[in-house]
């Protein structure tokens, strides 16, 4: 029989690792993406599908969208944080200005201007926001998703069909909510692991009074 503090230590123990759970998650390009398509008015899980396709890794038994991803003239590298991520770029970003940065894969060539310095591009955030604001100036221009999907990637016509493709299959996925990690999982496993501790401290309330 478990103990009586054995249990709350589990119970505090949990509530710890779920709250820090959704700490990181907060963060995550996820989070973020569905924030800004509703401010900007984007299809639904559009964002998030193209966030998939641009900087998707496997993480555990789910593949989502890793914030410290970049692409270096063509070659895609992950790294395990942001200290790391942000050490190659202010190491390597004068000698290779071709480099795609964070969940959305912003082109430091093309769009640095648009940020104050390297770690504002790199952050979650800004990032996202900004692939946003680019993805509704696209449409604006184009006047049509497709095409401002094709041409968030290249204006080369064969470069642009295959990435709508692929944006295309990430989009049908996320809706049939395949390949995203959702907040409500993690509540749910939080709230199934809570309760059973409940249940075993209850039982053993009962039995010592007996």
């Amino acid at each position: 029989m478990f103990s009586m503090r054995l249990i709350i230590g589990i119970i505090f123990l949990l509530l710890i690792n779920v709250k820090y759970s959704f700490a990181n998650h907060k963060f995550t390009c996820n989070h973020f993406t569905e924030k800004y398509e509703k401010k900007f008015s984007l299809p639904n899980k559009l964002l998030t599908s193209i966030s998939l396709v641009e900087s998707g890794k496997k993480v555990g038994d789910k593949f989502t969208s890793w914030p410290w991803t970049l692409n270096v003239e063509g070659k895609s590298k992950f790294f395990e944080s942001k200290d790391q991520t942000l050490s190659f770029l202010k190491l390597n970003y004068k000698k290779k200005k071709n480099i795609d940065v964070g969940c959305m894969q912003i082109s430091l060539k093309y769009h640095f201007k648009n940020f104050k310095n390297l770690e504002h591009a790199l952050d979650p955030e800004s990032n996202v926001r900004y692939g946003a604001k680019f993805l509704k100036s696209l449409y604006k221009r184009h006047r049509t998703w497709n095409e401002a999907i094709s041409r968030y990637h290249s204006s080369n016509i064969p470069k642009k069909n295959k990435y709508l493709e692929k944006v295309k299959h990430y989009w049908s996925e996320l809706r049939q909510k395949k390949k995203y990690i959702e907040i409500g999982n993690l509540r749910k496993k939080r709230d199934e692991k809570i309760e059973y501790y409940r249940e075993i401290l209850s039982k053993n309330k009962y039995s010592n009074k007996i």
